[in-house]
C-alpha cells in the first residue's frame, strides 16, 4: 500500500481565463516555493510527478432564496 499525500486547488475564471489557486496548506507551500500565488499546469505536472494526488475543489453554489 502507498502512502500518497493529497493537496487541493481550486479553479477559478479570471477575466475569461482558469487560474489555479491553492486551497491547502501544502498546495499553497508549492505555490510560496514558486514565488508565486497560483499554481500553474507545469506546477502541478510537476507535483504529479513528485506522487502526490491533485484533488480539484467543488465550487460552492449559491440558490437564490
Amino acid at each position: 500500500m502507498t502512502n500518497t499525500i493529497t493537496i487541493t486547488i481550486s479553479v477559478k475564471n479570471v477575466y475569461g481565463r482558469e487560474t489555479i489557486y491553492p486551497a491547502c496548506k501544502q498546495s499553497a507551500f508549492f505555490a510560496a516555493l514558486a514565488g508565486t500565488k497560483t499554481l500553474t499546469d507545469d506546477a502541478l505536472r510537476l507535483i504529479r510527478a513528485a506522487g502526490y494526488d491533485v484533488v480539484v475543489e467543488a465550487p460552492a453554489f449559491r440558490f437564490a432564496a
